[in-house]
């Protein structure tokens, strides 16, 4: 849940901090008072776009900063782990600063992010519902969507084998695709395949040659200090003064000394016999050297010649030895497929079949499981309609087969409404009243956030064109969502208002010539005050009060 919101240089906004709670918070105001800039401001945490246009005039940059406790979301802190974000204490400070040239920068716990990273956490933590929300919720491409993750992994294993399936289909029709309209142009790849195959495996390239080479080269070329060094190495332990003459005298000494003083020196002697013996297997293994070492220019021209031959090759193709003997090998495929036309495209056009008559039948066994997990969806939202004074209102989710299947399915799915009793079912999209519009939205919005587990979502003015009945009961159902999730609304309904657990009165006010934006928490009789002037506007009377009051004293025994 969001705990604080720091503001700062934010359009109207000079520097503002509020303190958030669970439950439910609504922010509240006049026409213009900036409930809509601090919606902004947090749309900024959660990696909306920015834009120069939201610092404030005259100032360098905007900091926007909110700390969210994340207690409750595994799903946030196993992200942040996989992405090597420090958590401490289960809280996360997000911070987002934009600059007057139009560019922003995010980070999580003081770490540097991009906005893919801040919105691939953020979307696990806070939710904002407003109008492009809306929209979303509205279009039939999203709908399949939101039945998959309402499903909550009942079927994910055959989403997967069906999607797997599918891959491999469009693969085999893209490769049989490809042969076909490139039989013009067949035969003379076919002739620079076989030029790059024969010249390839003339070469006949070895994995980790080249390291080979340069090691065999440097060897020759400094064959003569090689030399000389490994002859001084060799008389060192061969010479009349040689260390294994002396070693093994030391032994013997040692043997003399250890018949005197039994068991003192045996373990010196030991490790002076264990020496000796190395020593000993040094000089053979230098003298066998010495005798291997010489120049041998014809031999270093061979080599620098096969050196060249590789690097020609490498520059040739952009491609090191390694990837040289990969490429010749698909090229060989290749050649084959190519020579091979017919047979290819008969194989191909049989693998198609099959995977076609596979990805029908995982589809048909998808379908079926959807469709119960769709029934399920489809009782729970017309529960949740109803419940917000739409009586009469039914849904229906439609299923309907695709010409072609597609990665997704064999079907076509929307979500169909009716909103009152006697209309037919049509689209979400053709809704014309804004008030049934806004009630539909929530019981969608309530239902889909549950299956999301986020644990904070704000709504932006999600009760328009409502009000009586309809908007107590959208107002219960903010209350009732707000019992395991935070949820903070901006409303200009004094039912929501009053059903609040937090109301926040956000205002303008002019100092030193500027305008700027500051927020209020109402208790008692501010409270009332407020709630007194959302029902009756401008023109607030004792009456009016005391049904702000009774309102707000009714709502909290529900």
């Amino acid at each position: 849940m969001l705990q604080t919101l720091s503001i700062k240089q934010f359009a109207i906004i000079d520097t503002l901090e509020i303190q958030f709670s669970d439950g439910l918070t609504v922010l509240s105001g006049e026409t213009g008072a900036g409930k809509s800039i601090i919606i902004d401001a947090i749309g900024q945490l959660i990696g909306m776009r920015a834009s120069s246009d939201y610092v404030r005039h005259g100032e360098k940059k905007a900091i926007i900063e909110g700390i969210f406790d994340i207690d409750d979301s595994k799903d946030a802190i196993s992200i942040l782990e996989d992405l090597s974000i420090d958590v401490e204490e289960d809280f996360l400070l997000v911070k987002r600063e934009i600059f007057s040239t139009g560019k922003s920068i995010c980070r999580i716990n003081n770490q540097v992010v991009t906005l893919a990273v801040l919105r691939k956490v953020m979307q696990e933590l806070l939710d904002i519902h407003g109008q492009h929300e809306t929209q979303t919720l509205l279009k039939q491409k999203y709908h399949l969507q939101l039945l998959d993750n309402y499903s909550e992994g009942s079927y994910q294993e055959l989403l997967d084998q069906y999607t797997t399936t599918y891959d491999k289909y469009i693969s085999k029709k893209r490769e049989l695709s490809d042969l076909e309209s490139a039989d013009q142009a067949l035969l003379q790849r076919l002739d620079l395949l076989k030029f790059q195959n024969d010249e390839l495996k003339e070469a006949h390239l070895k994995e980790n040659e080249v390291e080979q080479l340069e090691a065999d080269i440097n060897r020759i070329k400094n064959s003569e200090n090689l030399n000389l060094a490994l002859n001084n190495a060799h008389l060192t332990l061969t010479d009349e003064h040689a260390i294994t003459d002396r070693l093994y005298e030391l032994s013997n000494q040692l043997d003399t000394i250890n018949q005197i003083l039994p068991e003192k020196y045996d373990s010196l002697k030991e490790e002076i016999d264990q020496f000796y013996y190395t020593l000993e297997d040094a000089k053979h293994q230098l003298y066998d050297e010495l005798t291997n070492t010489e120049f041998d220019e014809q031999y270093l021209n061979e080599l620098e010649s096969r050196m060249n031959l590789l690097n020609n090759l490498k520059r040739k193709y952009g491609k090191d030895v390694s990837e040289l003997i990969t490429y010749q090998e698909k090229i060989e495929s290749e050649i084959n497929k190519i020579e091979n036309y017919e047979a290819s495209t008969s194989q191909l056009r049989k693998e198609i079949s099959e995977l076609y008559h596979q990805v029908i039948t995982i589809g048909k066994d998808l379908s079926k499981a959807r469709r119960q997990v769709a029934q399920t969806l489809r009782d729970h939202i017309v529960d949740e309609i109803q419940n917000l004074q739409m009586k009469d209102a039914n849904l229906e989710i439609s299923f309907k087969p695709l010409d072609e299947p597609n990665r997704e399915g064999i079907e076509f799915i929307e979500f169909l409404i009716s909103p009152n009793k006697g209309e037919p079912l049509k689209s979400l999209n053709k809704i014309a009243s804004g008030g049934e519009l806004s009630r539909i939205m929530l019981a969608l919005k309530t239902i889909f956030v549950k299956s999301r587990g986020q644990t904070a979502i704000l709504f932006d003015e999600v009760d328009s064109g409502v009000s009586g009945q309809a908007a107590q009961k959208m107002a219960e159902k903010m209350r009732d969502l707000a019992n395991y999730i935070q949820v903070i609304c901006i409303s200009h309904l004094p039912q929501v208002a009053s059903m609040s657990d937090h109301h926040l009165l956000i205002s303008k006010d002019t100092l030193d010539d500027r305008t700027t934006t500051k927020v209020e928490e109402l208790i008692d009789e501010t409270r009332i005050d407020e709630v007194a002037r959302m029902i009756s506007g401008a023109n607030v009377t004792e009456l009016t009060r005391q049904n702000a009051k009774e309102m707000i004293e009714q709502n909290h025994k529900l």
